[in-house]
């Protein structure tokens, strides 16, 4: 029997908050499970589980847990294997048709390998997410997106990286069962959620993806990199570049000439972060780190990132689908200009169904806490919202 969204939201705040900051036994994951090659990974088609493996210790709420690899379409339309997690309710789906399908895109917890939201450390982050949507009885697949604790490079906030990787994560779970689709991200994951419902109906029209829940997406990687300028997160800005040297190799001169050399050190460094590290790295300007003491955003509209920085710009391409956009008023993380700019954006493109939600928790003397409150608030509110796309699926 499904829970009430309502009555459900103390447990998830509780649950959420508890496994949040408690660590998750999970058994080591095998590196060759994401290393090794897959033979022949061209001729599956996007979406096929490739390798998967079981991981008892994540079995909550009655479910039963699958690391996955399966196979993706990079921005060049090669074929990559990304990994992520499938959860699977035991109960029987007690609604008409087939279990719906939640396409969860994590947050960010750094670039890293390591850093992988399937992997031990991102596992404390990833699960306590999926408890609501879990015991809802919807079946939820994470991806890792491309190029993150797998081979190859990871484009941070990548725009067309990051929504094939969440539509073809829903292909693995959904397979040929035409069941509903739901894309729900939050913060970088908010990122690829926004991206995955621009451009579900041309990479994946056979996904009967039903709405697209978008917290706290950073849809804007000129605004994302002026506000953490300076920040204690400033570290994060440099996630974005060094991305963009791995998916545009033949640019990769240009982009790194236009950093000193304390600039590239500082590039390259980022490459290998965490969280944590991002935060021990300290808060700088941007201007110190540039050839020319240019800041970055202002590069970020230059004749070399420019043309870059728009291919990632979400807003421009209207979702066909229904969205729910929710954001902190007070969040210092991601400024909350950021949704109401995708949302006027995604508006002014055509899209006519989208619903904003605005937290405001008085929280000035704490406002960091409105980037995570915010997601655990919507709950109550995003899982009625995603009740009604299914029930009329």
């Amino acid at each position: 029997m499904r829970l009430p969204s309502v009555a459900f939201a103390v447990f998830v705040i509780v649950a959420s908050c508890a496994l949040s900051v408690a660590p998750v036994s999970a058994a080591p994951v095998a590196a060759d499970f994401y290393g090794a090659p897959v033979v022949g990974l061209e001729a599956y088609a996007p979406g096929s589980i490739v390798r998967r493996e079981p991981v008892p210790q994540l079995d909550v709420l009655g479910s039963h847990t699958e690391r996955i690899l399966y196979r993706s379409a990079d921005p060049r339309d090669r074929a990559v294997a990304v990994s992520g997690l499938l959860v699977t309710p035991i109960r029987a789906w007690p609604g008409p048709g087939p279990r719906p399908v939640i396409a969860y895109a994590p947050g960010s917890y750094g670039v890293a390998d390591r850093c992988s939201g399937s992997s031990e450390l991102g596992l404390a982050t990833t699960m306590p997410a999926l408890l609501p949507l879990l015991a809802q009885g919807y079946q939820v697949v994470t991806t890792d997106y491309q190029g993150l604790g797998t081979p190859g490079e990871y484009e941070f906030l990548g725009r067309t990286a990051s929504a094939r990787a969440v539509l073809d994560a829903a292909r693995a779970a959904a397979r040929e069962s035409d069941a509903p689709v739901v894309l729900y991200g939050y913060s970088a994951g908010g990122v690829a959620s926004a991206a995955a419902a621009e451009l579900a109906s041309t990479y994946a029209p056979d996904l009967s993806v039903v709405g697209a829940f978008v917290g706290a997406a950073p849809a804007d990687p000129v605004v994302r990199v002026d506000g953490q300028d300076g920040s204690a997160w400033a570290a994060t800005m440099l996630y974005t570049i060094g991305g963009l040297i791995g998916a545009h190799p033949d640019r990769a001169d240009r982009i790194r000439a236009l950093f000193n050399a304390r600039g590239r050190a500082s590039l390259d460094a980022a490459q290998d972060f965490c969280t944590t590290d991002a935060l021990a790295h300290g808060s700088f300007r941007s201007e110190d780190l540039t050839a020319d003491g240019t800041s970055l955003s202002a590069l970020m509209t230059g004749p070399v990132l420019g043309p870059l920085t728009e291919e990632n710009t979400i807003g421009f391409t209207a979702p066909v689908a229904p969205v729910m956009i929710v954001h902190g008023v007070h969040d210092t993380s991601v400024e909350i200009e950021q949704s109401r700019l995708l949302a006027q954006r995604w508006r002014a493109a055509g899209a006519v169904d989208i619903t904003v939600r605005e937290f405001d928790f008085g929280t000035d003397l704490i406002p960091a806490f409105d980037h995570t409150a915010s997601n655990v608030a919507a709950y109550p509110g995003s899982l009625e919202w995603i009740d009604r796309l299914v029930a009329r699926a």
